[in-house]
């Protein structure tokens, strides 16, 4: 299919809401969770979660706004089949998870690579997810081993602002 401005408008608004998805998981940000899905959207995470969309968004801000240690969700290429009479798009998009969890008394690191499969759907002029499954490629597990670039940067400096969940991350303040 040639590229056409309606077909990159669609494509660039699909993108939009996969970086969307990845922002609100790693800020717990239920209501920009929810607004990347379709009220009637179903969401199949791997064996932790198959349901609606909207009640796994709210179960997984709740989670992570508990959780003690950083999360990342990458989001890389994206491979979107558009049929843009139908409203409809097949997107693949390959998925790098940092995260760290307590092992025992210990913190480590997981570094988990997938893929999420969307069939997209716009319905009265936007574009979102009506159903998501997941693919799992890879994972390494390992010990924590943080250095902070062989200490060139200093967390404990107030100079240093480290990332948060919730509405007190740097990402939702306008300066």
């Amino acid at each position: 299919m040639a590229n056409t401005v309606e077909t990159m408008l669609a494509k660039q608004d699909i993108r939009d809401v996969l970086t969307n998805y990845a922002r609100a998981v790693d800020r717990a940000d239920a209501p920009l969770l929810k607004s990347c899905y379709h009220a009637d959207a179903i969401e199949e995470h791997g064996n932790t979660y198959t349901g609606p969309a909207h009640a796994y968004a709210d179960g997984a801000a709740e989670r992570l706004m508990k959780l003690k240690h950083p999360m990342a969700h990458y989001v890389c290429n994206i491979h979107v089949d558009l049929d843009l009479e139908a409203g409809v798009a097949f997107v693949e998009s390959y998925l790098l998870t940092f995260a760290r969890f307590d092992k025992g008394q210990e913190p480590w690191d997981t570094l988990t690579g997938g893929r999420i499969v969307d069939r997209f759907e716009c319905r009265d002029g936007e574009w979102k997810i009506a159903h998501r499954k997941m693919a799992f490629d890879w994972n390494r597990d390992m010990p924590v081993a943080e250095g902070w670039c062989l200490g060139l940067f200093k967390p404990e400096d107030p100079r240093v602002i480290m990332g948060t969940r919730g509405s007190a991350d740097l990402s939702y303040q306008r300066f």
